[in-house]
């Protein structure tokens, strides 16, 4: 299949698909007739259209359809501005659209530049085998498709391609809920079920995120320019208006308002063990464990057990090129340490910075709906009931809601109940 992460093209329309504003039809391959769910497609690239949303969950979408919204993206790949990643159930017929931001990224980052390193220092033989790294590489499963945050894979250079390893890959939730991403991961797990090492990270922020007012003090401190020239507040004019300590945890509250809190971060790891695949619904120490990154580091468990995992990696490395190349010497690999080369200290700070980035791209885009008089004559297509970072839902027409399993999935650990806005 082809992959379902695409960046997006600010200009995406209907039309690109035969679709007409005017009668609702569809000039579809082979001019195959089509109902009224066309409006599914057209849903879904209305919202690419406005990159600044960063989840969206369309529910009745058909296999059909989705196919139909693929062949868009690819068809003008070339146009590309943001990157998103698709979700796809085929049985559920619900499509997850995500669109990372940089706090999203950051809390993964860190997690991809250990391993990377880590695996780059292996003296694995380069002429027969070769892992790579991918970011937002989508994999398929038995049901639909799916976007890890990281994944690395592993193909063979001796003879023809005839197998791609997925040795490890990593779901990073920030916008997503703790269910979605571990049901995600376990939908990738069965997929790969020799995945050797798996890591979740789950980023949460305390409250969730609601633009100010009209007339709100934010609106008054944080308007900049002239009053017949609003101009956005440069990031240093911005993050130096804060009135809280920059600590870890600490919410980023400027002229009255929270632009972000982030109230954890939290590592999630699992081992493959000798006797099948990866079962993240289990605690067993053995195979699994647990960290926080925030004013207290408590990674060490973290780095133990991601330690054993590229131990585990290294040797499928050498189990791999010996089935491809039999009387080939592997003795310098195999006794080799596999070591992670972490950095948990300053993968907090890079944390913070990223918050701080967050609450000011969250400011622009703010002081851009409510100062900007240049309008889009598309804009009444649109219902934009979010800012940056809250989720929406579209009940697409076809949709059959589903109860969602009781079956016992892993979450956070911290029990923090978020507050409402004012």
């Amino acid at each position: 299949m082809t992959p379902a992460n695409h960046k997006i093209s600010n200009h995406i329309k209907p039309a690109l698909l035969g679709l007409s504003r005017e009668d609702g039809t569809e000039k579809g391959p082979e001019s195959t007739p089509v109902d009224g769910s066309n409006s599914n497609v057209r849903r879904v690239l209305d919202y690419l259209s406005k990159p600044h949303k960063n989840y969206m969950e369309f529910h009745g979408v058909r296999a059909r359809e989705f196919s139909l919204i693929e062949q868009t993206l690819d068809e003008t790949a070339q146009a590309t501005l943001n990157l998103s990643r698709l979700t796809y159930d085929r049985n559920t017929r619900i499509l997850i659209i995500d669109i990372p931001t940089i706090l999203h990224e950051a809390s993964f980052d860190d997690v991809s530049n250990f391993i990377g390193d880590s695996i780059k220092a292996l003296p694995y033989d380069h002429t027969i085998i070769s892992p790579k790294i991918h970011m937002m590489r989508s994999l398929d499963t038995p049901d639909g498709v799916v976007t890890p945050d990281m994944t690395i894979s592993v193909t063979a250079l001796e003879g023809p391609t005839e197998v791609v390893l997925i040795p490890f890959f990593g779901e990073c939730a920030l916008t997503e809920t703790d269910k979605q991403v571990f049901r995600k991961t376990e939908k990738v797990i069965l997929a790969h079920l020799d995945t050797i090492c798996v890591v979740v990270v789950l980023a949460c922020e305390a409250t969730d995120y609601d633009a100010p007012g009209k007339d709100s003090t934010a609106s008054k401190v944080l308007r900049g320019g002239t009053d017949g020239n609003p101009q956005p507040l440069t990031l240093k004019e911005f993050i130096n208006l804060r009135t809280t300590p920059r600590s870890f945890g600490e919410p980023i509250v400027i002229a009255d308002h929270t632009w972000c809190h982030l109230s954890s971060v939290e590592y999630f790891i699992w081992v493959k063990g000798n006797d099948g695949p990866i079962d993240i619904r289990s605690e067993d120490p053995a195979h699994m464990t647990y960290g926080t990154l925030g004013r207290t580091l408590d990674m060490d468990a973290v780095t133990e057990m991601l330690e054993r995992g590229l131990t585990k990696i290294k040797d499928s490395f050498v189990t791999f090129q010996k089935q491809l190349v039999p009387d080939l010497d592997c003795t310098v690999l195999a006794e080799v340490r596999a070591t992670s080369f972490t950095d948990w200290c300053g993968a907090s700070k890079r944390i913070m910075s990223a918050s701080d980035i967050t609450a000011y791209e969250r400011y622009l885009a703010w002081h851009k709906s409510l100062f900007d008089t240049i309008s889009d004559s598309d804009d009444a297509t649109y219902v934009d009931s979010q800012e940056v970072g809250k989720k929406e839902y579209v009940i697409a027409e076809g949709s059959k809601r589903k109860r969602a399993s009781t079956s016992k999935l892993p979450s956070s650990r911290f029990k923090i109940p978020k507050a409402t806005s004012d």
